[in-house]
């Protein structure tokens, strides 16, 4: 326990120096609740145990201190504390100050004493000056001090006491709020199991401070909103305890009603929050707040923030936002809404948290308000324009005649935020319901290009396939079908397909969209690569980049496709360049689906340097966004890297976890590139862990694939090498020959490409031995 530990050795050091005749003072401060007064009373027992005289004095609970009250109440017998009252003479005061430092030399003469003052924030100005002309007067007595106070309410009297006595060489401990660790210890200790991760995370709202956290868990249990069971402790509900409640409320009652508008403005726009907005809600200025804002310092019920203010801890921001009512609060909602997203920029995903908040059922005016946020945020904030767009369906009739253009943004919005199955399941229910034409055919598309995906590339085919069949198809959603029937077919292995559909697309150009252009363009660069035609694919995947000018385009990710060709031949510094030319574009390009795509390149480029561990913590990362989305055809990219790189690494049970795809769930109707590096990762852990004959079936497959499709041989480098050392193991040696075979002419064919000729070199020299 910070601070704690540093307390009580202070302590001992004084207890000593008293028993050695010496005279000396110890500070304790922290903010309300963390234990000082515990301390105290605990140093103040061990102190009479061990034979000082002790005196404990404070200030009450309520009203306010009278002078001298603290030493008088630690001295009884002495003058009444009324004596020295407003009313009575300076000249008394000073006799009772006279009398308090007789008293303390007839005790230090007949042996140590310890003096511990609490609360000393509170007290009067005349008894600061007291204790600090007996700390200095009584330095030659074995007369020792314990002094405390709150560092939050009526601070500025005490802390200059506190800063006086410590330059005269008091020691000054600061309580500080217990750590996680600690937190979790004394969950356990006061209910007696280990706390479930809700239980702790209300735990953890307490900021630390001992009191509040004794006072919440002790509430819980006796309102019984925590169960013990086997063990364990189970938060039932996080309701705040009603004394947690009453006590702040009381707090709150404490403060002017100017504070309290402060607090409840700022409480609802958050737990921290921004001077600048409170301000404006008001309709104010930061400068005219500043008074109130010294009140809610002083009674410890703001901190200031780096950036910003923030409430104490989690549970007075809590109570704070509940006692604001519903309303109003509301109300507060879209008026921060309106404001952030006027702001723009970084602000509109707190906008959109606030707007959803804010806007009634039914509300025209405020819905349209909404629909305005989305377009404005998608591209740039889409999960942003997610939550805003679902939350507008949602408090809009289905016989609203906005609700059909509202299910199609919302569809749209979520499978850009990634929330596909939400985005399938929204598509599903409308379509049961009646629908203008349009809306049902915008809808089905959707779909279409949301099914690949989630792995159902066979669906999306017979979907887009069905849509182009329909009569008087506009020519954008003819585009977008297009698209989709393309990138299945390419996605199912159907190689001959896909291309001459692209060349359709080409070569009628002036007809169609530059997003369907540019996929076009994208597949016959893959379709050139996988048939070993390096050249024709970096110049088709150049020409991609060059035509994707509107975002529809650049959501197709031509630069990270050229980036992975790229990394293929091993040309890394120029997939770098051509990843950081697409900036902050490369995360998302307005579809968080693809948002693994540059952690995939990432760790594609620390493998082919050699960096394993960091080549398996991007994948890693990679694989943290693509897990929610389900099957997903970017996962079997990173599970080969994580094979690769964990065998490589010498780890064989992880390579062969990740390698059979206990990680999420793989996608079986991905890219034909990305399944064939996977393909290769699982027979070389299989053959690693069992021995080439346990691998001969999928061996047998990769290198007769080779005659049509060169991914393999292409995507990475020491395939080739490997490929024939295992076959000969195996006996195989046509298969050897046919794989140098291949690797021999990618070589001839493409003299530019360094790498491919040393791959080739070395496949040949382990065939001839």
């Amino acid at each position: 326990m910070r601070g704690r530990g540093r307390a009580w050795d202070a302590i001992t050091a004084l207890v000593r120096s008293a028993q050695a005749g010496r005279s000396g003072v110890v500070l304790i401060e922290g903010e309300a609740g963390t234990g000082k007064s515990l301390l105290l009373a605990s140093a103040a027992r061990t102190a009479a145990e061990l034979g000082l005289s002790t005196a404990a004095g404070g200030v009450g609970e309520f009203g306010e201190a009278a002078p001298l009250e603290p030493l008088l109440s630690a001295f009884a017998g002495l003058a009444a504390a009324g004596d020295a009252g407003p009313g009575g003479r300076p000249g008394r005061r000073l006799r009772i100050v006279g009398e308090l430092l007789a008293e303390l030399e007839r005790r230090g003469g007949e042996g140590p004493v310890l003096v511990s003052v609490d609360d000393l924030q509170r007290a009067d100005p005349a008894t600061l000056a007291a204790v600090h002309t007996l700390t200095r007067t009584l330095v030659s007595c074995p007369v020792v001090w314990l002094l405390a106070r709150r560092t939050t309410g009526g601070v500025i009297g005490a802390g200059r006491l506190f800063d006086l006595l410590e330059r005269d060489g008091a020691t000054r401990i600061t309580l500080d709020p217990f750590d996680d660790a600690t937190v979790r210890e004394v969950v356990i200790d006061i209910l007696g199991a280990v706390p479930d991760p809700d239980l702790l995370a209300l735990a953890a709202e307490t900021g630390g401070n001992p009191g509040l956290l004794t006072e919440l868990l002790t509430g819980l249990r006796d309102e019984e909103t925590v169960q013990v069971v086997d063990g364990r402790a189970r938060l039932v509900t996080p309701r705040i305890p009603r004394r947690i409640r009453a006590d702040i409320r009381h707090r709150l009652g404490q403060v002017s009603p100017g504070t309290r508008h402060l607090l409840s403005v700022g409480a609802v726009i958050g737990r921290s929050f921004c001077l600048e907005d409170t301000a404006a809600v008001l309709g104010t200025t930061p400068a005219a707040l500043l008074p109130q804002l010294d009140e809610a310092f002083a009674e410890g019920l703001l901190v200031a923030a780096p950036e910003e203010l923030a409430f104490r801890n989690g549970l007075l921001w809590q109570v704070v936002t509940d006692a604001v009512p519903a309303p109003i609060r509301r109300a507060l909602h879209r008026q921060i809404g309106d404001l952030l997203m006027e702001r723009g920029g970084s602000a509109v995903p707190a906008a959109a948290a606030h707007l959803v908040q804010g806007v009634r059922a039914g509300d025209p005016r405020a819905l349209a308000a909404l629909d305005r946020a989305v377009a404005e945020v998608l591209l740039d904030s889409p999960r942003a324009a997610a939550a805003l767009a679902a939350h507008a369906l949602r408090l809009t009739d289905p016989t609203d005649p906005a609700w059909p253009t509202r299910t199609v943004t919302a569809v749209r919005a979520l499978s850009m935020a990634g929330r596909l199955q939400e985005a399938l399941d929204l598509v599903g229910s409308a379509l049961m319901t009646p629908l203008p034409g349009e809306t049902s055919v915008r809808l089905r598309c959707l779909r279409s290009a949301i099914l690949p995906l989630t792995g159902r590339t066979g669906e999306a085919a017979t979907e887009a396939s069905t849509l182009l069949a329909l009569p008087g198809l506009s020519g954008e959603l003819r585009d977008e079908a297009e698209l989709v029937l393309l990138n299945a077919q390419a996605g199912m292995g159907d190689d001959r397909g896909a291309r001459a559909h692209a060349e359709r697309i080409v070569s009628a150009a002036q007809c169609h969209g530059d997003a369907l252009l540019t996929g076009a363009l994208i597949t016959l660069a893959l379709s050139e690569w996988g048939s070993g035609r390096l050249t024709d694919g970096l110049r088709l995947a150049r020409e991609a980049v060059r035509h994707a000018m509107s975002a529809d385009a650049r959501r197709l990710h031509p630069q990270m496709i050229l980036a992975m060709l790229l990394i293929d031949v091993l040309r890394i510094e120029e997939a770098r360049a051509v990843m950081e030319s697409a900036g902050e574009e490369a995360e998302t390009a307005g579809h968080l689906a693809w948002a693994a795509a540059p952690a995939v390149l990432r760790a594609r480029m620390h493998l082919a340097a050699g960096r394993f561990h960091a080549a398996a913590a991007e994948a890693e990362a990679g694989l943290a966004i693509t897990s929610p989305l389900g099957p997903h055809v970017l996962t079997s990219h990173l599970l080969s890297v994580l094979a690769t790189a964990t065998l490589r690494a010498g780890d064989l049970r992880a390579a062969r976890s990740y390698a059979e795809g206990e990680r999420p769930p793989l996608c079986h109707c991905g890219s034909p590139y990305a399944d064939a590096r996977l393909l290769l990762a699982r027979a070389q852990v299989t053959v690693a862990s069992e021995g080439a004959a346990a691998a001969a079936e999928t061996i047998g497959r990769l290198c007769d694939d080779l005659a049509t499709r060169r991914w393999t041989l292409i995507s990475e480098p020491t395939a080739a090498p490997w490929l024939v050392r295992t076959v000969l193991a195996l006996g195989d040696r046509a298969r050897a020959r046919a794989v140098v075979a291949t690797m021999d002419r990618l070589a001839g064919d493409h003299p530019a490409f360094a790498g491919v000729g040393v791959t080739a070199a070395h496949a040949r020299g382990l065939l001839d031995r």
